[in-house]
């Protein structure tokens, strides 16, 4: 709703936890701009690895990561990124799909918060950026998110399986499928 974007996002269990994939249709700055994911996520929820294939206008770029279970965070073209050393979870720029990570791996009680660090994913630089985010449960389906730095907030609801269903002023759920 903020960006003019569209996205087809999948959720599917994989042998060793969770898959995330999707497709973001946007504009940035009056040019047409396409996002392809994967992210891979261990049993907890926690980021393995994203792939990300871009193309702004007609120009194409990627974006290959692993991550370690302490956090240790590796661009597979130009190494190690040590500042985000630590995160736990990525957070894609441009879908609230990722905020889907951390509620189902901080599991927290009703009127619970609690403050992490991920990996965040600018775009279209693909920068790798350090962000500070608080997420506190309000109800059984109601998160609140708070960025750090620079103080914006947003009710996130989710699903009974705890994925994005509507990210209060910027994005919402239109269709949901099962097959």
């Amino acid at each position: 709703m903020d960006n003019n974007s569209l996205e087809f996002a999948m959720v599917h269990p994989s042998a060793t936890g969770v898959e995330l994939s999707g497709t973001i249709v946007a504009i940035h700055e009056d040019t047409p701009l396409e996002v392809r994911y994967l992210i891979h996520c261990d049993a907890d929820w926690k980021t393995r690895a994203v792939s990300i294939e871009q193309r702004l206008g007609l120009e194409q770029s990627t974006l290959s990561l692993t991550v370690d279970e302490t956090g240790k965070w590796i661009d597979r073209r130009t190494g190690p990124i040590s500042a985000v050393t630590g995160c736990l979870e990525v957070d894609l720029e441009l879908t609230p799909i990722t905020n889907s990570l951390p509620i189902n791996r901080l599991k927290l009680a009703i009127g619970q918060q609690e403050e992490i660090a991920v990996a965040w994913i600018r775009f279209p630089t693909l920068e790798v950026v350090h962000a500070r985010q608080s997420y506190e449960r309000l109800s059984d389906r109601t998160y609140r998110y708070r960025s750090l730095a620079s103080g914006f907030t947003a009710d996130i609801d989710v699903d009974e399986i705890g994925l994005t269903v509507r990210y209060e002023g910027i994005w919402e759920r239109i269709a949901f499928g099962t097959k």
